[in-house]
C-alpha cells in the first residue's frame, strides 16, 4: 500500500510544481482602468491566471477578436457575471475580454491578453543579452501591483495531505 501512495504523491508534487510557477493577474474591471497599459510589460504564460474583480454593474465576456475589435457581447465564449472571475491561460495564443454592458467596452474597458508557452522568455529579454547570476525568488509580498506568485509550498501540502491518506 505504501508503494501506490507514493508514487500518487510525486505525481501530485510534480503537477502542482508545475503550478508553482504559475503567476495569477488581479485584474480591477471597472471603467476607470487603461487596460492597454496594465497590460504592458506584463508577460502572461500558458497556466498563468487571471482573476477579475468587479462590481455587479459589470461582467467579463470572453469573445472572439473580430467581437474584440467591434465590441460585440453576442455569441460569446464565455460570460460571467460574478464580481470574482477566475480564468486559466491554458495554452498559448490570444484571448480576448470585453465588458458586455452597452456602453462599457466602447469606452475601453477590454482586455487583448497574449498568452506565450510556459517557457517562453520574457519579451523584454534580448536573447543576446547575458544571463545575470540566479537570485533567489522574491518573496510573495514584493511581487508587483496584481501579480502574485503561487509558491512550492502548496507542493508540500498537497504531499502531506496525500500521505495521510
Amino acid at each position: 500500500m505504501a508503494i501506490p501512495r507514493a508514487i500518487v504523491a510525486v505525481a501530485v508534487m510534480a503537477a502542482v510544481a508545475g503550478l508553482a510557477n504559475a503567476t495569477n493577474f488581479d485584474v480591477s474591471w471597472n471603467l476607470s482602468t487603461n487596460y492597454t497599459q496594465w497590460v504592458s510589460g506584463k508577460t502572461f504564460r500558458a497556466g498563468d491566471t487571471l482573476t477579475f474583480n468587479y462590481t455587479s454593474s459589470h461582467d467579463v465576456v470572453e469573445v472572439s477578436s473580430s467581437a474584440y475589435a467591434t465590441c460585440n457581447a453576442t455569441g460569446p465564449v464565455s460570460k460571467s457575471a460574478t464580481g470574482n472571475t477566475l480564468v486559466v491561460l491554458g495554452a498559448p495564443g490570444k484571448r480576448y475580454f470585453i465588458c458586455g454592458v452597452a456602453g462599457h467596452c466602447t469606452t475601453g474597458m477590454k482586455i487583448e491578453i497574449d498568452v506565450v508557452t510556459a517557457s517562453s522568455p520574457s519579451p523584454s529579454v534580448s536573447p543576446a543579452a547575458p544571463t545575470p547570476p540566479a537570485a533567489s525568488p522574491p518573496a510573495p509580498s514584493t511581487a508587483p501591483p496584481g501579480r502574485t506568485r503561487t509558491t512550492a509550498k502548496v507542493a508540500f501540502g498537497v504531499a502531506l495531505m496525500v500521505f495521510a491518506l
